[in-house]
């Protein structure tokens, strides 16, 4: 492997200091070159480093050749920022400097549409004042799977399935949220189950602790029982499954993303990353397939569908169920299976951890959070009992807004030419195969929405709560023009509801049972930012032991 890179990056100069190409390359004779170069370059036979280079660098410029021939100019009248936001990627890997972050918050483009260049693409950042416009749009016309497809790079890591079946969202949204009442003393056992298991046994005195880590077995196994059911939430390899395939994609993604889209088929083959995510991919189709066919089959003769049994509350037995056609097979419903673990656990880990770090940096809340607790989890919980923890649901929410999974949503993909016509973004005209988000976190913490937004206030959404007509308003999983991390309108993400559930349960057992602080001399964590994405780094250590009696003043 470290010969190929050589070789690779050796060619990369090469290329650079050629005069570009042009001229476009038909589809037989681009499988043609492709296959002799690659042959050449990595086959059996020897030859000489310098003609491997000069191969890898005839590929790479075949490769561009083939991209540009399909690919058509987009100009579009918005202002344009010549530095890419998201430029020294190989310094950001190195140090995470959050460039993008401040661009979006520059007082320069607020409330205005402008571009820039991601290392594989244009985005273009819309306006708040698009939001209810953007939202409402049809996917023919912007599509928010497209979006995903593009930016989680779907051919390289497996997402391109999610243009093919939506069968998931439906389901999540209409079997699994109004469930969740029923399904919760199921999931309180898989959670004590994956506790006594995964989280470290301590005493009265400070031991570390990696809290990504240990937090990331314990969602992974409450997942589970939601996604896969009783017969796999506490199988090891669909647990390694659903927290390594998510680690794989992502490390797929951040490399790839530093190269033009016509390099990506052959960066992706020398990423161990991008072979183990489609291993992963393999893993799951091999250890669900069976039990999938079975349910198939039984289905197809009349002597089985998911009814009020709680066993069958389960996303496996309802796509079973609702799956036809070409979806209606084990590898196409594993493959959904992956996908939906890859979004349940990954984002639901993200926020319980950066709500630990930011309940240990604010010591304040402790007292009233724990009288909260006290007072409604006096006699068990239950599902209104969780929904009725207002402080702890403002706390949740504030360290969201703070720390979001992503610095960016509302992202779609244009099929067609569309012209917005909402107040403040008249005749903003966006070509069809434009990529479009809105800077969401920034959104959030603009003093318009978010009085004092630098001030982490636990109780913010607590107090307007109490006001009159506001009682069921502000809440974590409710989706707002100003807070904006699930999404809005008809494509909000679906799962909100289950993973405010999540959130609140292990931190309701924290809360209850261990004292937290950091590492002498280290402070809160910090997040770190690639790409869009947020996340605290997950070999970060804190120190934990078992609660000590809280004093109430009265």
């Amino acid at each position: 492997m470290p010969a190929i890179i050589d070789c690779l990056v050796s060619a990369l100069h090469v290329r650079c200091m050629c005069t570009a190409v042009t001229g476009t390359v038909g589809t037989e004779g681009f499988r043609l070159q492709l296959a002799r170069c690659t042959s050449f370059c990595f086959g059996h036979e020897r030859h000489s480093r310098q003609l491997r280079i000069a191969r890898i660098a005839d590929l790479l410029d075949l490769m561009k050749r083939r991209h540009t021939s399909r690919v058509k100019e987009i100009r579009t009248p918005l202002p344009i920022l010549e530095q890419s936001v998201l430029e020294c990627n190989v310094g950001r890997i190195a140090g995470f400097a959050p460039m993008g972050l401040d661009v979006l918050t520059s007082a320069e483009f607020k409330g205005r549409a402008f571009k820039f260049s991601r290392g594989n693409a244009d985005v273009v950042v819309l306006p708040l004042s698009t939001l209810e416009e953007l939202s409402g749009l049809p996917a023919t016309i912007a599509s928010p799977h497209g979006a995903l497809e593009h930016d989680l790079l779907g051919p390289y890591t497996g997402l391109d399935v999610i243009l093919e079946n939506r069968m998931h969202h439906v389901i999540v949204q209409r079997r699994l949220t109004p469930r969740l009442g029923t399904l919760l003393p199921d999931l309180q056992l898989e959670f004590e189950d994956a506790f006594e298991k995964y989280f470290p046994r301590v005493g009265d005195t400070w031991t570390r602790f990696q809290p990504f880590k240990v937090l990331g077995k314990i969602i992974a196994q409450l997942s589970a029982r939601a996604l896969v059911g009783t017969a796999f939430c506490r199988d090891p390899v669909w647990l390694d499954i659903s927290v390594n395939y998510t680690e794989n994609l992502f490390k797929t993604i951040v490399v790839l993303r530093m190269f033009p889209p016509w390099m990506h088929p052959f960066i992706s083959r020398l990423l161990p990353s991008w072979w183990s995510g489609f291993g992963y991919l393999r893993k799951a189709k091999m250890l669900l397939g069976p039990k999938i066919q079975e349910l198939i089959d039984l289905s197809d003769a009349g002597k089985w569908s998911p009814g009020d049994d709680p066993a069958d509350f389960n996303v496996l037995s309802w796509l079973v169920e609702a799956a036809k056609g070409k979806d209606r097979n084990p590898g196409a419903l594993a493959h959904v299976e992956v996908l939906l673990a890859l979004a349940s656990v990954h984002t639901t880990l993200l926020r319980v951890v950066n709500v630990l770090y930011d309940l240990t940096s604010n010591p304040i809340y402790l007292q009233e959070l724990s009288a909260e607790l006290d007072a409604i989890g006096g006699h068990g919980w239950s599902y209104s009992s969780y929904n009725d923890l207002k402080a702890l649901d403002s706390f949740i929410r504030e360290s969201q807004r703070l720390s979001p999974p992503t610095i960016t949503g509302l992202k779609r993909l244009f099929k067609e030419p569309y012209t917005f016509s909402s107040p403040g973004s008249e005749g903003l005209q966006i070509p069809r195969g434009t990529y479009v988000c809105l800077p969401t976190m920034t959104i959030e913490n603009d003093p318009a929405h978010t009085p004092d937004p630098a001030s982490f206030d636990g109780l913010r959404s607590y107090r307007l709560r109490q006001t009159h007509g506001q009682e069921d308003g502000h809440q974590f999983s409710q989706v707002e023009p100003s807070n904006l991390g699930f999404g809005y309108g008809k494509s909000a993400c679906p799962g909100r509801f289950f993973a405010s559930l999540i959130v609140k349960m292990t931190m309701v057992k924290l809360l209850r049972n261990y004292d937290f602080k950091f590492v002498p001399g280290q402070g809160r964590p910090k997040n770190y930012i690639i790409h869009e994405f947020l996340f605290p780094w997950p070999w970060d250590q804190m120190l934990l032991k078992n609660k000590s009696p809280i004093v109430l003043s009265s």
